[in-house]
Formats: structure tokens, sequence, C-alpha cells
């Protein structure tokens, strides 16, 4: 998670324009749950191939031009990284699914797109106790700063106001609700402030999730002071072009890699299943 997350997450949604009052999870009956059902009896095969299938509905629906070939692009460079095999043939990402899966089945989405279980993958490969816990750590790598004031929110699950920052990120169930707790507030802007599209709305925020909403922010406001229509594609075209320009930015190189990444994760996962 971007340690641009750090900074305090109540001043965030204010500065966003957001409200501290719970948002509404997205209403059922929205386009990409009528285009791919979800499956109605799961399986490892059925749920890997319904996250892709997910996946790829946001990408068709939001990529276009230029926006599409770098996207395609960088999905390439990375490719590598995603599916690298130890000397025993393992995968950790492929792992991460196949130790996920008993939760991932009967995990409540609370509407959102199944694309999201894709993060912890990418983030800690399914592990709870993953990273430092001063820092970035538990399943959805979150910061301490950002879960501590997530549970001072009134509508936050009792669990969440009860327990730890600690053995928040380190329990499946609970870090995916502070995690949703968190998307959520980037999707509520992007889709209902700013009015983008449901399928753009969910691709900037989960690179928001990687990358801060501060940053995606400034850089879809950079395209309308230039006249460029803010949409995902022509954001990620930005985006891409601004880490060519500085290959030494970490953080540049990470955001302009994240979507591409959990792309690849979502096909490795099909494929093999």
């Amino acid at each position: 998670m971007s340690l641009l997350s750090k900074s305090s997450f109540v001043g965030l949604c204010i500065w966003l324009g957001l409200s501290i009052t719970p948002s509404l999870a997205q209403a059922a009956g929205s386009s990409w749950q009528q285009a791919v059902p979800a499956p109605t009896k799961p399986s490892l095969t059925k749920v890997a191939s319904y996250q892709h299938e997910l996946f790829q509905y946001f990408l068709d629906k939001s990529l276009t031009g230029k926006g599409k070939q770098s996207f395609q692009k960088v999905s390439k460079r990375v490719a590598n990284n995603i599916t690298w095999r130890d000397s025993k043939g393992s995968n950790a990402y492929l792992r991460a699914y196949a130790n996920s899966y008993t939760f991932v089945k009967k995990v409540d989405l609370q509407q959102m797109p199944a694309t999201i279980l894709l993060i912890p993958y990418l983030e800690s490969q399914w592990r709870g106790t993953s990273g430092t816990p001063s820092g970035d750590y538990g399943y959805w790598q979150m910061v301490p700063e950002v879960v501590n004031e997530l549970r001072t929110l009134d509508h936050a699950p009792s669990a969440i106001k009860k327990s730890s920052a600690n053995t928040i990120r380190s329990k499946a169930t609970l870090s995916t609700q502070a995690a949703q707790m968190h998307l959520r507030r980037y999707y509520f802007y992007f889709a209902k402030v700013a009015k983008y599209s449901e399928s753009d709305s969910w691709l900037l925020t989960i690179t928001a999730y990687n990358w801060g909403a501060g940053n995606v922010k400034r850089l879809l406001e950079e395209l309308k002071a230039k006249g460029i229509k803010p949409n995902y594609s022509n954001f990620y075209q930005a985006l891409y072009k601004k880490q060519q320009a500085n290959p030494a930015d970490i953080s540049l190189r990470a955001a302009v890699e994240y979507v591409p990444s959990l792309w690849n994760i979502a096909q490795m996962i099909d494929e093999a299943y």
C-alpha cells in the first residue's frame, strides 16, 4: 500500500471532498454485476474464471488508444515477475489463491467487485504477518495510521473498533473489512463525486490503493488543465509517460505496474485452474 496513506485518512477524505458519514456500498444491479454474474456454486475453477472475466470487463470498458497500448506494454513487462516459479515449480500468487480460497468463496464483498480480492495476493501473497507492524503489514499491507482512523468511524464493524491495528491487519476477515472501508471511500469519490464511469472508477480506486488518492486526483486534474478528457485510459497513458520520464521514481514505477500486475495474476490463476 502507498506510503502516502500514512497521511491522515480523515484529512484526505476532507481534501477529496468526502464526508465522514458512511457512504453506501455500490448498489445492486450495477453494470458489471449484470454483465459478469458471480458463480452460484463457487469452485476453484469458477472463481478463477470469474475474477479473470470481471477484470477483462473493466479493462475492455475503460482502455482505448494509447492508454491501452501502454497498458499492454507494461503488462508484458511485468509478466515474468508475476509468473516466476521457484526451483520446485511453485508460484507465490498461485499459492496465495489456493490458500485464500476457503475465505474467498464465502467472503461478503458488500457489492464490491471480486477484482479487489486480487490485491492481497499482490500485496502479501495472502500472508497475514507479511511486512512490518510499524509500516505496511498483513494481508492487505495497510499502515497502522489508516487502520487506526478507520477504527474511529461510526460505521466501522464492532470487531474493527475493538481490535488493535496489528490484529486487524493480520486477520483475513478483519483486514478485508478494513480494506473494503478504505476502497469504498475512493470509489465513492471517483464514481459519485467526480462522476467517472463505473469501470473507470474501480480501476482508479485500485490504482489509488497503491499510489494514494491524492496522486491520482492530481494527475486527473493535470489532464483537465491540458484539455485532455480525464478518464482511466488517458490517466494511464499520462501515468506511463510520467514514469518513463522519471525511471528512478520507485513510487511511479509501482503505480504504473500495479493494475497490470493484478491483471497478470488474474490471467495466470485462470489458466492454472
